[in-house]
């Protein structure tokens, strides 16, 4: 059973791939995500549901960490969706429009007691539940859906509207032990100085990773989440200072323990260190 305590959904590049699309879900797996989801919802129009459920088993072949964006609960094809999960043995789902620890508990009802859950936040009850959520024990992660969060909130998708709500996952996120949660997608596909901007705000606001919508922003985004050279060189230089536990300047800046820890920190965000994926 996936616990509190032991689920570390590591990615920050996870990449969505139509579940119409079979032929798209290997060439997904090596464009450099660190974990696929394969989508029954947005991605695929109403007429394609039944069949591009059908494709779901190719999802037991990929290398990376493998989920499926399931249809909304309140869908006609939800409960088949849940079913043929269960029939093939996915453990690895991601929930659209997650509101409450009782949809959750659902879910683990039908799937059983070893899942994993993307609990995506878009909308305002969601918002509101999103501690409850982040501490539901099969939570793996919570991620933003920007697009239709602000279409709940019967507003435009606005910067300051996008920071106040992935702050709040952040907080909730981090007290209930969890990674810090995925920004929503950059829509713009073939603009990476616009993605490049999404990503820096995303972490300013307390992002751990971004959701891809083409092969082509999962290095950007790769990237972007990861410390640069140069601040993981001054981390170096503050743990190394900071062996002997006395108070220091470095780079002209006095550190004590925060900055250390802050330090530390940095060095831990270095990905090349850690295998990918949970």
């Amino acid at each position: 059973m996936c616990t509190q305590g032991n689920v570390h959904f590591t990615s920050v590049a996870p990449l969505f791939v139509p579940a119409d699309r079979p032929e798209r879900f290997e060439k997904a797996d090596r464009s450099g995500a660190d974990t696929v989801i394969i989508d029954l919802e947005d991605a695929v129009a109403p007429a394609a549901k039944d069949g591009a459920r059908s494709n779901l088993h190719h999802a037991l072949t990929l290398r990376n960490p493998t989920y499926v964006r399931v249809n909304g609960q309140d869908s006609s094809w939800y409960a088949a969706d849940l079913a043929a999960l269960r029939t093939l043995g996915l453990r690895r789902i991601c929930l659209p429009k997650a509101q409450s620890a009782a949809t959750l508990d659902a879910v683990v009802r039908v799937l059983g007691g070893d899942i994993e859950i993307i609990a995506l936040i878009e909308t305002a009850r969601g918002l509101e539940a999103a501690g409850a959520l982040a501490a539901h024990s099969h939570v793996a992660r919570l991620a933003f859906g920007p697009a239709d969060f602000a279409l709940d909130l019967g507003v435009p998708a606005s910067h300051d509207l996008k920071a106040h709500a992935m702050m709040r996952l952040a907080v909730a996120s981090r007290a209930a032990g969890k990674p810090l949660p995925l920004d929503g997608p950059s829509f713009e596909v073939t603009d990476a100085a616009r993605l490049a901007t999404e990503c820096r705000q995303a972490l300013d606001h307390g992002a751990g990773g971004k959701l891809c919508i083409h092969p082509a922003q999962t290095s950007h985004v790769s990237s972007a989440f990861q410390p640069s050279d140069e601040q993981l060189r001054w981390a170096q230089r503050v743990v190394d200072a900071a062996r002997d536990g006395a108070a220091r300047l470095v780079d002209g800046r006095m550190i004590d323990a925060p900055i250390v820890a802050q330090a530390w920190a940095l060095l831990a965000r270095d990905r090349s260190q850690f295998s990918k994926g949970v």
